[in-house]
Order: C-alpha cells, then structure tokens, then sequence
C-alpha cells in the first residue's frame, strides 16, 4: 500500500477571489438554500501549504510527462514533479496536481463523478466560488438501474460552466475509458488504483476539442490520493460536419496554441485544481456517509 506523499491537514485559507467569483459565490449561495445538502457549502476555500512551492514557478518542462507515457502513473511512488504547471515547447500547457483524500475510498470517488451533475447546485459544493453548473447530456444515466459508478459517467458528456480564474469557460467534458487514453487497465488493481475520471475536453463556443484529462485515484494507508495530469491544447481537432480534423500542428506553427494555453493557463489550472479538490477532499466522506447510494435521492 502506498504511504502518502504529504500530510493533507496543513491548510490555509484562500482569501482571492475574481470580482466575478464573488457574484457567483453569491447566486450560488440562492441556488444551493434549502437543498438536504446545503451545509456542506461552507463558504471557506482552501490551499495546501505544500502545495505553495509549485505556484510559485512554472516547472521544468523535461519533468512533464508526455501523453503517451501514462502508463509510468501506474509504477509504484512518485515522479519528480507532483504539483508543477509549465508551458511546452509547441506553445501548449502541461499541469501535474496531487491531492490526498483521507479517509476516502475508491468508491465514493466514483459515486462523486456522477452524483454531482445529477442537478446544477450540486456541482457548486465543489468549488463555492468559481463552480456555475455541470449538466449531463444523457440525464437519464445517472438513475438507470443496475450500473455501477463509473457506468454512470464513463463514455458520457457532461456541459460544464465554471470559471478558470476570472475567465468564464463553457466546456464539454467526454469522459473516456482510461484505455482510451494508453493505459494500461489490466494493471489498475497491482497499481492500487481504485477510481479514474479521464476525458478530453472541448469548447463549447468554438468547434475545437483541446485538452486531454487524467484523475487517478491511488490508494494510500490513509485512503485515497488523486494524481492527475492535464495537457492543455494538446492534440486539437476541429469538430466539423459530423468529423473530427486534427489542427494539432497549424496551431503550433501560427501560435494558436500559446494563446489558448501556454504558461498562464497552466498556472490558472494548476491553482484551480487544487483548491477544487483539497476542498473536495475535506467533506467527500461525509457527504457519502449522508447521501451516498445507500440512501434514496429526491431528485433521481
């Protein structure tokens, strides 16, 4: 079992927030009043103290990990940068972001990935401040019977609105099998991996698929700890006429890619992830022991 990289309690609250993330702190706040849920929307963010290093300046990009090397997340202990954010040479971004969750386990991170889109004040628990709404485009799959969690959201689309800093971002986030992305699935379980939220994302204003995603969960002595990984503009496509047109190296060559990504929105990614999931991690436990399958949902 592996022994966890860091101690998840040393924390400190976040005190920057966009003027626009206040305003949706706010209609989040009329959103989520009376839900059976509402207490977990605390109100306080926060960061990790050793988390503070990796955003203090952008990594080594001969530390990132290429897209076709997954498969080294699955080899035991960590890689030479956990938390780090850089840009790449072709312009795109690299983002490496570790969490621990404690007392978490395999299935309740799976559980999450589809019981926070089953309505919109959901998704807000999850980042109070910067979270607008994350809609399911088949609905119908989070309450058909006899599927287990990852059933639930592998393979689906959900729409996704949140701010990434003080930019607001419509998304579509495609959720993939793992194996669709490289890995090697046969070898989760020797690799403790107990739960994986992958995907590649698309704009939702422009027909332009452009980030490749990865959530693994690992578990530790003391539960769960999520690696992921981001490649921002990597492998774009242009959704055109029912196809898909790789556009990968026009936009390295006509700088399309640093504008879309770059070291910017790394950093901004980077931030974002951890203050989503550190915050995550501190109530994911016992919002499941009150809501998770075992009890019937009102809204499904």
């Amino acid at each position: 079992m592996i022994a966890p990289m860091s101690a998840a309690h040393d924390t400190f609250p976040v005190s920057y927030f966009p003027v626009p993330t206040q305003r949706q702190f706010a209609r989040n706040a009329e959103l989520i009043r009376g839900k059976p849920y509402e207490r977990y929307f605390s109100g306080e963010m926060k960061l990790r103290r050793d988390v503070l290093p990796a955003l203090k300046r952008p990594m080594s990009a001969a530390d990132a990990l290429a897209p076709e090397d997954v498969n080294a997340l699955l080899e035991p202990g960590y890689h030479a940068v956990e938390n780090g954010f850089c840009e790449l040479s072709d312009g795109s971004a690299y983002v490496a972001s570790h969490v621990p969750f404690p007392g978490a386990t395999g299935e309740m991170y799976g559980w999450w990935f589809w019981w926070h889109s089953v309505e919109p004040a959901r998704y807000t628990l999850w980042y109070l401040y910067n979270h607008i709404a994350a809609r399911p485009v088949n609905r119908g799959v989070l309450t058909a019977p006899g599927l287990t969690h990852e059933q639930r959201y592998v393979g689906t689309t959900h729409h996704v609105d949140e701010y990434i800093g003080g930019e607001r971002l419509r998304i579509a986030i495609h959720f993939l099998d793992p194996a669709e992305l490289g890995f090697d699935t046969r070898r989760f379980a020797e690799a403790g991996i107990v739960g994986h939220a992958c995907a590649r994302v698309r704009l939702r204003d422009l027909p332009l698929e452009v980030v490749t995603m990865v959530h693994l969960a690992r578990r530790t002595s003391e539960g769960i700890e999520q690696r992921s990984r981001y490649w921002i503009g990597h492998d774009v496509k242009l959704r055109a006429f029912g196809a898909k047109l790789s556009v990968d190296k026009i936009g390295a060559v006509l700088g399309g890619k640093r504008r879309m990504a770059g070291e910017r929105v790394a950093y901004e990614q980077l931030l974002h992830d951890q203050i989503e999931f550190t915050h995550l991690a501190s109530f994911l436990p016992e919002l499941w022991s009150e809501f998770g399958p075992h009890v019937p949902d009102p809204a499904v």
